[in-house]
């Protein structure tokens, strides 16, 4: 049985389909089918009942989901002892991400890590403007656009939905609404969207989706914010929602040290176990 082949397995039976288990290991749909088919294959029993809505697991399916389960968690163990005992878990590791992502979702599930190799240090940069990893700015980039050059390690992360918000279902002036949006100097898809839908830019540029939510939090006007943060603000009927793809970024596989490799793992595992919630369901 080839361990790859079980992980698939494993991702299929979270997520609920190929695509989802392909964004969360890094792989194409294609390949996370062939995996599982060569699993069901080796054990001589369907593991899934494949539907036009996704995959179900089948009653084989789901008493060996257990125990492969705890397999995953045995192996991700042994890799976790592995680089503890080559020591280099000491150190830096510099991340770069957007700020609502990083404190909302990343460093709230990094407790684990942290306190597993205390003497990892993580430095955590937190903005808009893009950090270079091949100019040594950061060793982790959580990233909304691939790169598109450079010798780097790319992993497909997830998605982040967005949907247009207000304080309340009674918005004035519904044609014409305030909207609370990014300037022009922030070429983002949520503002594109709003500059397509209403035709216009926003009456209130604000940098920051803090403050964007701060904004429509008091009732000053309507704005597009990542699901994630929606939180008690009302969700606006739309015919269509901007969903952005998450990338992971880090140096080459070949070059990347053994601390920031167990960093970018337990950064795509959090990410992977948060996909509801950065993109749920409408």
């Amino acid at each position: 049985m080839d361990w790859d082949d079980l992980r698939c397995f494993t991702a299929v039976a979270r997520r609920g389909g190929l695509s989802g288990a392909a964004r969360e290991l890094g792989i194409s749909a294609q390949t996370a089918g062939r995996r599982v088919a060569a699993l069901e294959a080796s054990l001589g029993v369907p593991l899934f009942v494949r539907h036009p809505s996704g995959y179900r697991l089948t009653d084989d399916g789901r008493a060996m989901l257990g125990d492969a389960e705890k397999v995953e968690e045995t192996m991700r163990r042994l890799r976790d002892n592995a680089v503890a005992r080559g020591g280099d878990v000491a150190g830096v590791v510099r991340l770069a991400a957007p700020e609502t992502l990083a404190t909302n979702i990343l460093l709230p599930g990094l407790r684990y890590l942290l306190d597993r190799y205390p003497a990892l240090t993580l430095e955590v940069v937190t903005g808009i403007a893009t950090i270079g990893i091949a100019r040594g700015e950061a060793d982790i980039a959580l990233r909304l656009v691939r790169p598109d050059k450079g010798a780097l390690t790319i992993r497909n992360v997830g998605r982040m939905a967005h949907a247009l918000y207000a304080a309340s279902p009674h918005v004035d002036d519904r044609d014409h609404p305030r909207l609370i949006g990014w300037s022009s100097a922030y070429d983002l898809p949520a503002r594109r969207w709003l500059r397509q839908h209403f035709g216009r830019e926003p009456d209130i540029l604000v940098n920051s989706l803090a403050g964007q939510r701060a904004a429509i939090q008091a009732g000053i006007g309507i704005g597009m914010l990542p699901c994630f943060l929606g939180g008690d603000l009302v969700a606006l009927d739309t015919p269509m929602r901007p969903v952005e793809p998450l990338w992971l970024i880090a140096h080459a596989t070949e070059t990347i040290s053994a601390r920031t490799r167990l960093v970018y793992d337990e950064l795509a595992g959090i990410l992977a176990a948060n996909a509801v919630t950065l993109a749920p369901e409408r």
